[in-house]
């Protein structure tokens, strides 16, 4: 019959026509699209612009710059973008080894490092006004602070340095004008200073306190430090 005839000329001329060969997909590249959708859904859920740059030229962002909108004072009805964070791949293994945030000012106000690559950040600095009063550091990689380091003016005030890794202070160093003028240890492990010692430019000056005279630990510092050199973003 005709109808049978016409549904024959249609298998004839699909089994004549070229095949289109059906193309790989390259789980790679879908797992790299999901990751840049990530980083663009986190840009929006946290009201920020996203820039990318692919610093080695193999298709991949390395560096991701976030954006604060903001009204233009000097020219009303535009608007600026204030660089609010920077995070960097440095050795291109697709994970972040570097993360600096900024204040309002676009001065740095914090500093994140992967020291080991392993996707955990190891040293933290904290800036206030551009100017450091902090720095912790995870000496043995195991996601706990060992060293702490307090800043007044930009200057090194004190120290606190857990030197048996098992995650409580043992030493305290204390410095005036930039020079160590006393340490407390703590011997028996429960947090508090057991023993004083003067540093050497003061010891023949000051008397140290009694052995055994037993302190508690004073809190940090909290007096803010200013400089007239901020980290600006770069």
């Amino acid at each position: 019959t005709m109808r049978c005839k016409e549904l024959m000329g249609l298998c004839l001329l699909w089994a004549c026509a070229p095949q289109r060969k059906e193309m790989a997909v390259d789980p790679k590249a879908v797992a790299a699209a999901a990751e840049q959708d990530r980083w663009a859904s986190l840009a929006r859920e946290q009201g920020l612009e996203l820039k990318r740059y692919d610093l080695n030229r193999d298709r991949q962002p390395d560096v991701y710059k976030f954006y604060v909108v903001v009204d233009n004072p000097n020219k009303p009805g535009e608007k600026l973008e204030r660089v609010a964070r920077k995070e960097v791949d440095f050795n291109y293994d697709g994970k972040i080894d570097l993360i600096r945030s900024y204040d309002d000012k676009e001065a740095l106000a914090e500093e994140r490092i992967d020291l080991d690559f392993d996707g955990n950040f190891d040293k933290l600095d904290v800036y206030q006004n551009g100017g450091i009063v902090r720095k912790e550091l995870d000496i043995n990689y195991d996601g706990k602070t060992d060293i702490t380091k307090y800043y007044e003016q930009v200057k090194i005030v004190r120290i606190e340095a857990d030197r048996n890794l098992d995650g409580v202070i043992e030493v305290w160093e204390y410095y005036e004008n930039g020079a160590i003028d006393r340490v407390g240890y703590d011997t028996d492990g429960d947090g508090e200073v057991d023993t004083w010692e003067k540093g050497q430019k003061t010891a023949k000056q000051e008397g140290a306190p009694a052995e055994g005279d037993k302190t508690q630990a004073p809190p940090p510092a909290a007096t803010p430090a200013e400089t007239t050199d901020p980290a600006k973003p770069t």
